[in-house]
């Protein structure tokens, strides 16, 4: 008779790792099913689990006294003994039979059998067939067009040699052959087995299906399967080799769930099971006893059902705390979306799997293991069950796709519920969900397409202090199908967020242009920051005429607000933005301008004006800037001073920096003032600051004051400005803006007159003399602007000199100078004092 069954495997399976077989088949194993005390299991969305749990104990107690129940052990358990495990354990690790078998090539099946002789010589039973079963299961390809074709002729040992392919008759035939060579006790067992072909049977088989053999060691029956040992038949049906050392010599309590001998003897079970207690016992995969895992439900079946009255079926799994499992629901072998959750009990050691079925029909119920330290991320199958939906439930449910992490952070959606997709239909243009965490965890979203691209300002996700919980906002920005991601880490973590959740979302109709979400941080919504222009945009163009990009933002009185500018490279553009509190229209004009085409991104950070701490990121949007014209426009460092005092730079004209023209010794900034501003400035360079370099004037024909900048070397320079109310005369100066000067040539410096407080008080203006420093015996023509005085004299060499100048606030005289200082003083009032205003000295 020929083999109509082959071993069948997932192409996870394929590629997970090689069993420990000395963890198979040396332990003590736990009998599958037995439940000593009553379980307990987390059922999702709040639900009152007592109920459910009662029907699970009734239910697995029900099982242990019907016919149902099995009760498997291994007829002769002293044959496992540890010494037996060390020595099958020791000859699948000797790399020495492997290197040797893989190195023949032989010609005829008497040379192969007599190489065996030789190798074996000398050696123990179990390296004997050690060196059978890998010459075997390493050379042989299962044959699938036999297979398909039902032809199952010719399977002699010598014709399997010589072909090199073989049905399962084939493979036992060459085991048979190659023991008897050896003249060791070799039987052939035919019977019925769980492999490819077995999920499409609706009733128990007619007639044996497969084919392996038993063997003799030291008085004691083994079981082996050179075929299944070799590789498995995969979803294309094709033979997929891969080498699998678990079928040689396995425990016969392990093989029962996949393996049952045509008479009961050779189960070499204590209590044999009949084909329908086999037909009835769930799949599982030699994986499932590597991990030392326990199915607790569904007990001793190879299906579960839909819980009473609940749209879902759950199946209880206990495992090691060192082993994480996955699972997935398949109908028709395509995936169901949304069909199944998976949660991890921690007190208990329990795995909850919840499988929610979207139609009817037979599905598929598979749950994979891999260890929680394993390098790789490829899980193995360990259990199959199987779900019959013939009628669907009066709400149905899914699951949105979650993460372990999801539950050990102790997440909850609190919306949507009960469902993995969010629809979004007539004009509908983001999709909201909410989520319950633990103060310690913080949240974070990523909107990716069907291509697994990020979606750019596709999400906002924030905690929502007055609510207590997580508002998490997905905008998809076309028509399609995309999946929101949030992912989560407690906030002492200073790793990496982890993917907790993820939502699809089915988009219909989205408005046009699509809502987007500017880049916000949790501290944009627990200072109540709001976005006032643009709005539902993370994307701000600038093309043609446009010189910058404005942003409005509305914040509570005790909030303030600073900005950055940066390139694609992530430079800071100097000069890039221009961040203040509007106080007539009560909110915060955020202006950036960009330095060049090219992308951008306009950052606004914000604190507590009582929070002594540094500015953090609050809100960034994106720039695209297009035909910047040139030079570009860039705003001065101002303080929130400058605006609040309606100060406004006439010179240099929207530019960052003040300019020192060819052969000029200053610079010159104007700036236009309400009357009642007084202004001062300074000049730095390498953060040291030098006296007469800065000369602050007043401008009676333009209404402005005119600060000059005498700088004494070349480099970088940083020109501050300082305003006050003139009737604060008791107060200090505070500074209002910065603007840089860079100086490259420099052929002629000065250093201005020294001028005394009454100077700017009193709108004074100097013409000339600007150069503070007089040459001796030269005569200087005088000329200034001093408003309000009744009388202006010079002190030359400590003489007063009177003169006869000043009509109109006008001075202007020409006098001859001495060898000391000169000193102009003015008189306001009827009495003998006079007020100093400029002092000059003299070389």
């Amino acid at each position: 008779m020929g083999c109509t069954c082959v071993r069948a495997a997932s192409d996870t399976e394929s590629t997970a790792k090689k069993y420990d077989q000395s963890v198979v088949v040396g332990k003590f194993q736990k009998q599958p099913f037995k439940i000593n005390e009553p379980i307990e299991c987390f059922l999702p969305n709040g639900e009152d689990v007592a109920e459910t749990i009662d029907y699970l104990n009734q239910t697995i107690q029900q099982a242990e006294v019907t016919d149902h129940f099995v009760n498997i052990a291994d007829a002769d358990p002293q044959a496992y003994d540890q010494l037996f495990t060390q020595q099958r354990q020791k000859a699948i690790d000797n790399q020495s039979y492997r290197s040797i078998i893989e190195s023949w090539h032989f010609q005829s099946l008497q040379q192969l059998a007599d190489a065996i002789k030789t190798l074996s010589k000398n050696k123990s039973l179990i390296d004997c067939h050690w060196i059978v079963f890998y010459s075997i299961a390493f050379n042989i390809e299962y044959d699938t067009i036999a297979y398909f074709s039902k032809d199952y002729t010719n399977q002699s040992a010598e014709n399997v040699f010589l072909t090199k392919k073989g049905t399962c008759d084939g493979y036992v035939h060459l085991y048979k052959y190659l023991c008897d060579h050896l003249k060791i006790p070799c039987k052939i067992i035919r019977g019925y087995s769980k492999g490819y072909g077995f999920d499409v049977r609706t009733d128990a088989p007619s007639e044996v299906d497969h084919v392996w053999n038993t063997v003799q060691i030291n008085q004691h029956w083994y079981l082996t399967d050179s075929t299944w040992g070799a590789g498995f038949m995969n979803d294309q049906k094709g033979f997929k080799r891969e080498f699998n050392s678990y079928y040689f010599l396995p425990h016969p309590q392990q093989m029962i769930y996949h393996h049952l001998p045509e008479y009961t003897r050779w189960q070499l079970l204590k209590d044999p099971i009949s084909m329908k207690q086999f037909l009835q016992m769930p799949n599982l995969h030699p994986a499932y006893f590597e991990f030392n895992l326990e199915l607790i439900y569904p007990c001793n079946r190879s299906y579960v059902q839909l819980l009473p009255n609940k749209a879902y079926a759950l199946v209880i799994v206990e495992a090691p705390e060192n082993v994480n499992l996955i699972a997935d629901l398949k109908l028709h072998d395509e995936k169901v979306e949304g069909g199944h959750q998976v949660i991890f009990d921690e007190k208990k050691n329990l795995y909850c799997c919840f499988f929610a079925p979207n139609s009817i029909g037979k599905h598929k119920i598979t749950i994979y293991a891999k260890y929680v330290v394993q390098e790789t991320d490829l899980y193995s199958s360990v259990i199959n069950l199987n779900l019959n939906i013939e009628e669907m439930p009066r709400n149905p449910i899914s699951y949105p796709q979650t993460w372990k992490i999801f539950f050990d952070l102790q997440l909850k959606v609190i919306s949507p519920v009960s469902s993995h997709i969010i629809r979004l239909e007539k004009g509908d243009s983001y999709a909201q969900i909410v989520i319950e965490s633990p103060d310690d965890v913080e949240l974070l979203g990523r909107l990716v397409d069907e291509k697994k691209n990020e979606i750019e300002g596709g999400y906002q996700v924030y905690y929502d202090h007055r609510k207590r919980y997580w508002i998490c906002c997905f905008a998809p920005n076309c028509d399609g199908t995309c999946e929101a991601v949030i992912m989560a880490k407690r906030k002492s973590d200073k790793g990496l967020y982890t993917s907790a959740l993820a939502i699809t979302i089915k988009a219909k109709y989205i408005p046009t242009p699509p809502v987007s979400y500017p880049e916000t941080w949790q501290l944009f919504h627990d200072l109540h920051l709001q976005v006032l222009s643009p709005i539902n945009t993370h994307i701000i163009r600038l093309d043609k005429e446009d010189a910058f990009a404005q942003i409005l933002i509305q914040a509570p009185d005790d909030v303030e607000l600073l900005g950055r500018l940066t390139n694609n490279e992530k430079g800071v553009v100097d000069g890039g933005h221009q961040v203040y509190y509007d106080h007539r229209h009560h909110y915060w004009q955020c202006r950036f301008a960009p330095n060049d085409n090219g992308i951008f991104k306009a950052d606004i950070m914000a604190k507590r004006k009582s929070d002594h701490d540094l500015y953090t990121s609050a809100v960034a949007f994106k720039i695209i800037a297009r035909n910047i014209s040139k030079p570009s426009l860039s705003y001065p460092k101002t303080w929130q001073l400058f605006h609040d005092l309606e100060l406004k730079i006439d010179v240099p004209y929207n530019c960052s920096t003040a300019f020192l023209s060819d052969n000029a010794s200053f610079a010159e900034v104007r700036i236009d003032t309400p009357e009642d501003i007084e202004l001062m400035c300074k000049i730095g360079y390498d953060n040291v600051e030098e006296e007469n370099q800065t000369l602050t004037q007043f401008d009676h024909e333009k209404k402005q004051w005119q600060l000059l900048f005498a700088p004494q070397q070349t480099g970088q320079h940083q020109l501050s400005i300082f305003a006050r109310h003139r009737l604060d005369v008791e107060k200090k100066f505070n500074i209002v803006a910065q603007l840089d000067l860079n100086v490259t040539n420099l052929q002629n410096p000065i250093k201005f007159p020294f001028t005394y407080g009454k100077f700017v008080t009193n709108q004074c203006r100097i013409y000339e003399p600007l150069n503070g420093i007089l040459e001796s015996n030269a005569i200087i023509l005088f000329h200034y602007v001093i408003p309000g005085a009744t009388e202006v004299k010079l002190q030359i060499d400590t003489k007063w000199i009177d003169t006869e100048g000043y009509i109109d606030s006008i001075f202007q005289t020409k006098m001859k100078i001495g060898l000391n200082n000169v000193i102009v003083y003015a008189k306001y009032d009827q009495g003998n004092n006079y007020d100093a205003l400029i002092k000059y000295s003299v070389q």
